[in-house]
């Protein structure tokens, strides 16, 4: 009897407390399991598809969709910026918490405090003012002497061995950590140098991704590792595995650059120093930049590789223009500077298609209206709809960024000339609200990124380095690499032939 009670108090409980959560914001469309659990949005996430989640549930709902108890999804880029605004009131939801590496201080992206991540944004900008060019320039020269050394097919070589098809996914991360490692640690971890994952870095990111997916999209989750007998699972120096090994790197980087007497260097780690950050700040920085700058610019070369291979034209007027450009002497030799490949429209057009289609990351951020308003003042409003204060709404970048309304009926489709094309009336509107759109990828007002200038130097640089050198061709046509989207995207088995290109 007292059994039958206990559970019939407990199934009434949760039939209320079931009813609440979906009456709160049932006047928002969505799928109907996403009204009541967050399972819906979990099973996409992990088995890698986010993505395609996410774009699906824009056009079949419309610009704001109920994706979990507390989640909402915002495919309109004008309530996007307004949210992330230097003014909103918006502040960063609990799904950052899972941003952080360890249970201790949080870096800039999973900093949830707007007045702590304001202060820390301060301290690192002084370090995106260093002149990185030099950096890039020693690693774009470094992925072209691996190619040159390992994997280069002479033109009409019928040599079909192994040793001459090329990851093209995992090169490109190795060529971004090595650049990360130069200009903001001041050493370069000798990936491309050694054609080998040092550190272990990318086999880091493949076993943290996924959990780390997860655990921003069940908010308690984060919360678990400061409480026993999780705490046992935290990483810890001297781990072979993991984010342990990371750890065991960032500790012992910032202790020797942070000794009394170390010699100081015009990196941006330096910078950081110099600004005052704490040795756990520091320690996080190394995090941040190994884990979000390396995975996101180099998802956005080997996507603008596949692009192009996968459309001959583009390809091949993308290879015109730069041999043009390369034959009037409007390119240096062996590597263009950054002001010259920015005078490249078609390079330009090419990398923001394929941004566009493929964005690098494609986790819906969630903010939250968090001011308690007075009673009669006016409720919160996205998209036309009441949002109740404490309401997580993110952010449909990969939907939003195939918006026919913006890039026209064709938005599907990898055509960079759309960047090039002005509207009727020759005004440039339609293509200043296409890039305006597309900058949502970087974030935008206090969130925005503040690596986006370098990731547009590194991959612009390579590409033309690359094109201008060699030819590629994708190995397995009916499955050219394997994607999954995550937090951010993982892509593997990406195989190419690198054919030297005829002196021209």
């Amino acid at each position: 009897m007292l059994l039958w009670c206990t559970t019939t108090l407990f199934l009434i409980v949760f039939a209320y407390y079931e009813y609440r959560s979906w009456k709160r914001l049932a006047h928002i469309p969505g799928p109907l399991a996403a009204h009541f659990s967050i399972y819906w949005l979990l099973r996409h996430a992990w088995t890698g598809n986010l993505f395609p989640c996410l774009i699906e549930a824009g056009d079949r709902y419309g610009e704001l969709v109920r994706i979990g108890p507390n989640l909402l999804l915002c495919s309109d880029p004008d309530e996007l910026r307004r949210i992330s605004g230097i003014r909103s009131e918006y502040t960063k939801g609990p799904a950052y918490d899972a941003g952080c590496v360890t249970d201790g201080e949080p870096h800039v992206a999973s900093e949830r405090d707007p007045v702590k991540h304001k202060a820390l944004r301060g301290k690192m900008g002084p370090g995106y003012s260093v002149d990185v060019q030099p950096a890039i320039d020693r690693h774009v020269s470094a992925m072209v002497s691996l190619m040159e050394r390992k994997y280069v097919t002479e033109p009409g070589r019928q040599d079909e061995s192994p040793a001459r098809f090329m990851d093209f996914g995992q090169k490109t991360h190795f060529y971004a950590l090595d650049c990360i490692g130069d200009f903001v640690f001041g050493e370069s971890f000798g990936c491309l140098r050694k054609d080998e994952d040092v550190h272990r870095m990318t086999e880091i990111n493949d076993l943290s991704l996924r959990m780390v997916t997860v655990a921003g999209l069940v908010p308690w989750l984060p919360g678990l590792r400061s409480r026993w007998p999780f705490t046992y699972l935290l990483p810890k120096e001297g781990d072979k595995v993991g984010f342990g090994m990371l750890f065991g790197f960032a500790k012992d980087l910032v202790d020797r650059r942070t000794v009394p007497g170390a010699m100081p260097k015009s990196d941006m780690l330096q910078s950081f120093i110099r600004s005052g950050m704490t040795r756990e700040q520091l320690m996080q920085q190394v995090y941040i930049h190994i884990i979000a700058g390396s995975d996101t610019s180099s998802n956005w070369a080997r996507m603008t590789m596949l692009c192009l291979l996968t459309c001959p034209p583009s390809y091949l007027a993308l290879q015109r223009e730069i041999d043009a450009s390369s034959a009037s002497g409007r390119l240096s030799f062996p590597t263009a500077t950054d002001a010259e490949t920015r005078t490249l429209p078609y390079l330009d057009a090419v990398l923001r298609e394929s941004m566009r289609l493929h964005p690098p990351s494609v986790s819906p951020s969630k903010l939250s209206p968090s001011k308690q308003r007075a009673r009669g003042e006016a409720r919160e409003t996205v998209c036309g709809f009441d949002v109740p204060d404490g309401t997580q709404v993110g952010a449909n970048v990969p939907g939003i960024l195939r918006s026919t309304v913006i890039f026209g009926p064709d938005a599907g489709c990898f055509r960079p000339e759309r960047w090039l094309e002005t509207a009727g009336d020759g005004s440039g509107e339609r293509i200043s609200r296409m890039k305006q759109t597309l900058d949502i990828v970087f974030g935008a007002g206090e969130f925005q990124c503040m690596g986006k200038a370098i990731a547009w130097m590194e991959v612009r640089k390579l590409f033309v380095e690359l094109m201008r050198r060699f030819d590629f061709c994708i190995i397995n046509n009916l499955k050219p690499l394997h994607l999954e989207s995550l937090a951010i995207m993982v892509v593997h088995d990406f195989s190419v032939r690198v054919i030297r290109r005829m002196a021209t």
